[in-house]
């Protein structure tokens, strides 16, 4: 799999169609849990294996947060930001 930590996409998007802000693509080697004994051990517990996880810059800049989740692949997380910033995201060249 290589490293368990890889940005593997960047780009920016429009926060409210005006506000520049950047999202990151990065690969990871676990999917981390809730670690809430109410919750089914699929999301209960730490998923090892090859995810995606997306994280968005604060609007307007400064510190990167999550907030985008975790997907199987590259791709799903590519469309799923796509949807969630309404197709302003513009993807750096690789």
């Amino acid at each position: 799999m290589g490293s368990p930590d890889l940005r593997v996409r960047s780009g920016i998007w429009l926060y409210q169609g005006t506000v520049r802000s950047r999202v990151e693509i990065w690969r990871r080697s676990m999917r981390p849990g809730t670690g809430d004994d109410e919750d089914e051990a699929e999301w209960r517990d730490d998923q090892p294996g090859e995810w995606y996880e997306v994280l968005y810059e604060a609007a307007g800049g400064g510190a990167t947060a999550g907030g985008g989740g975790f997907y199987h692949n590259v791709e799903s997380a590519m469309a799923a930001v796509a949807e969630q910033t309404h197709g302003t995201i513009q993807w750096n060249e690789r």
